[in-house]
């Protein structure tokens, strides 16, 4: 019986001990020894496909956004990159829909595996416009991108320093200031900006201020960013001077080209500076220059 079992086992080594090497020679000769040409780069872009398919309209929340990405040769297995306003993201699918949530100019590529080799695609820039912005929303009140008809009115906040000419970079230090913080002299509300209110509407983007009566004393177009330069928030550009420009002690307005550094902004809260430079030399200090500071809260 043992003579048997031994056969037996002999057997099975000799089985496992001759074939395995074979196969796995036979793999390695498929796989990595004889492999063929590598698709081209252009080959490969060429089998690609990135569009986007909505057109944008002015009552619709669907547009550039959405991003149709197609791999035409699913033979050919890879991962694609998605640039993204919040990094870069990855996928596999052959075919997909990416919706962004941020405007902006992404680059969007492939990457593949070929004939055991790795071949990148070239890249598909898109540029997405049509995404309802969350500044959108708090500036102008609009619920979405197809709420065309939406304004929102602003006043200037209650109590003493709501605008007033103070340190330079008062951000940095306290991110929470209350107004009149570090001032170096306040501006006057008088009883007839105290009634004015600063008017954004979200079709074309119009602003104006407008009288306690509600007549246009002055009218415009705004704009924003989000670029934060010297650690701030974003950038509110207007084509009008906001009520008490007059009085600061900053350069000239110019429109777009001086922007209104936005300082903190909520749906109850709008606090912007214009600072007395926009290239502050890293040899300067905050306290040896100035800026003005504008509270703004919701009209009731």
């Amino acid at each position: 019986m043992k003579a048997k079992i031994y056969s037996l086992l002999l057997i099975t080594a000799l089985i496992a001990f001759g074939c395995n090497p074979i196969e796995d020679q036979s793999l390695r000769e498929k796989y990595f020894n004889n492999t063929g040409t590598p698709i081209t780069v252009e080959e490969l872009s060429a089998a690609l496909s990135v569009t986007q398919p909505i057109p944008n309209s002015d009552d619709k929340v669907e547009g550039d956004q959405y991003v149709v990405i197609t791999n035409n040769r699913p033979d050919i297995g890879g991962v694609w990159h998605i640039g993204t306003t919040t990094g870069e993201k990855f996928t596999t699918a052959d075919h997909d829909t990416i919706i962004y949530t941020g405007n902006g100019t992404f680059d969007i590529y492939y990457v593949a595996i070929s004939e055991n080799e790795i071949v990148q695609s070239n890249s598909f820039s898109v540029e997405v416009t049509n995404c309802f912005d969350e500044y959108d929303q708090i500036l102008s009140g609009a619920r979405d991108k197809a709420d065309q008809t939406a304004k929102k009115a602003w006043r200037v906040a209650d109590g003493a320093g709501v605008i007033y000419n103070g340190m330079y970079g008062n951000w940095k230090y306290y991110p929470d200031f209350l107004p009149g913080r570090n001032s170096w002299g306040n501006i006057t509300v008088t009883a007839d900006m105290k009634e004015q209110t600063l008017e954004f509407e979200f079709k074309d983007h119009k602003v104006s201020i407008r009288s306690g009566s509600g007549a246009a004393l002055r009218e415009g177009n705004w704009a924003y960013t989000h670029e934060n330069p010297e650690g701030v928030t974003g950038e509110l550009m207007l084509s009008i001077p906001l009520m008490g420009q007059g009085d600061s002690w900053g350069p000239a307005f110019k429109g777009v080209e001086t922007p209104y550094w936005i300082l903190r902004i909520s749906d109850d809260e709008l606090l912007v500076c214009y600072p007395s430079t926009y290239n502050k030399s890293p040899a300067v200090e905050d306290w040896d220059i100035d800026a003005t500071y504008f509270f703004f809260v919701p009209k009731e």
